[in-house]
């Protein structure tokens, strides 16, 4: 190559630097302003009369979607920096849709306990301390998971079980409010 060939290649390379900063630049400023938009409504929220158990729900869902748009707007960076440098990012999404299909199956038993722990924690089912029983077992919720939920009975012994197989538990203190 030619001393001008290298110098047209290195201003490409350098536009596609530049384009790709300002870029991440933009995102950041968009995420920034996101969370913060987020987390102000969530402590308005916070500050109605609520107790302990609703605070923690808050704090579970802001942590929850804090999560999710992290991950998003990064995996959102990745991408279009690698396009910016000619990288052909449609192979690379089919690529990841398909490991995502193959993550999703290898671990789809996972995957139902946290949406079931989400559901539980979500729609106020029970609460650690409540008296419940699922199948024979009667017991005191100790510890309220998103995977798993324990329930300890009257002489000690603790059950573990997945959320997702929390069908038929019947909830004691729920019927007394």
């Amino acid at each position: 190559t030619t001393k001008k060939e290298r110098g047209i290649i290195m201003e490409i390379n350098g536009k596609r630097i530049i384009n790709s900063i300002i870029f991440i630049l933009i995102v950041f400023v968009v995420y920034f302003i996101l969370m913060r938009l987020i987390k102000m409504f969530f402590k308005r929220a916070d500050r109605k009369n609520m107790n302990t158990e609703q605070k923690h729900k808050i704090q579970t869902i802001l942590q929850m979607v804090s999560s999710f748009l992290k991950y998003a707007f990064l995996i959102l960076v990745i991408l279009v920096v690698l396009a910016n440098f000619g990288v052909n990012v449609v192979s690379l999404l089919a690529g990841l849709g398909i490991l995502a299909v193959i993550l999703g199956l290898a671990f789809q038993d996972m995957i139902k306990d946290v949406i079931a722990g989400v559901v539980i924690i979500m729609e106020d089912q029970f609460k650690v301390g409540d008296e419940v029983k699922i199948d024979d077992f009667k017991g005191v919720v100790s510890k309220v998971g998103l995977k798993t939920t324990e329930i300890t009975g009257k002489s000690g012994e603790i059950k573990i079980v997945s959320n997702r197989n929390m069908d038929g538990l019947v909830n004691y203190t729920k019927s007394k409010e």
